[in-house]
């Protein structure tokens, strides 16, 4: 624990007042081990902290009105607006920053969703619209896997939304299950890379209910 590296860091000083007196040759070997040991305790130290502060900077997102669960870092923002469409929000880099990346998920039923229509059928109508709305529309990846045991795609195209100057990149998740349509979008500045990881792994939390 860290209280015990503290600790025994604590007892290695009180060790050096101890060893005053042993020759020079004695002293000299005793304070390689004890330097040797240091530097493991601080090399244990830096190893194990990003592991203990990821643990303590996700939050559960376990709102009952909405139809899945999901994790996000303590410092993202979750808010959920009009039609039960849950976003999570990244912090903001500097006071310059306009564009705040994003995750937002929602859901919509209908009894054909997984049956009449099957995930593979959808997708070629989802990246027609898709290439209306966008400009420069450049599909990156189109991949199918499973998501919460159910057949789901995910696709990552580039582009700009019409009548803006912004080029995005856009990561979504879609999945039918149970007469339902799960999205999940993460939205981002084309050449911003910084929110990726947690964003994907706010998307492979997502748990329906």
């Amino acid at each position: 624990s860290f209280a015990t590296m503290i600790t025994g860091q604590k007892n290695i000083v009180e060790k050096i007042f101890l060893i005053s007196e042993l020759p020079v040759f004695l002293k000299s070997a005793i304070f390689t081990k004890i330097k040797h040991m240091s530097r493991i305790n601080f090399l244990l130290l830096i190893l194990l902290l990003p592991i203990s502060l990821l643990a303590q900077e996700w939050k559960t997102f376990n709102d009952t009105s909405c139809a899945f669960t999901a994790k996000y870092p303590l410092d993202w923002v979750n808010k959920i607006k009009e039609g039960k469409r849950v976003f999570f929000t990244s912090p903001s880099e500097n006071g310059e920053d306009s564009f705040l990346e994003n995750v937002n998920v929602s859901m919509t039923k209908n009894a054909a969703y997984g049956k009449e229509i099957m995930i593979k059928d959808a997708i070629p109508s989802v990246l027609q619209e898709l290439s209306k709305t966008i400009d420069d529309f450049t599909k990156v990846t189109e991949r199918y896997f499973k998501w919460n045991n159910d057949d789901a795609c995910e696709l990552i195209y580039t582009g700009q939304p019409k009548e803006s100057e912004l080029k995005i990149k856009i990561t979504q998740w879609f999945c039918f299950s149970k007469g339902r349509l799960f999205t999940a979008t993460y939205t981002s500045l084309a050449s911003n890379t910084i929110y990726a990881e947690p964003a994907i792994k706010i998307l492979k939390s997502i748990s329906f209910r």
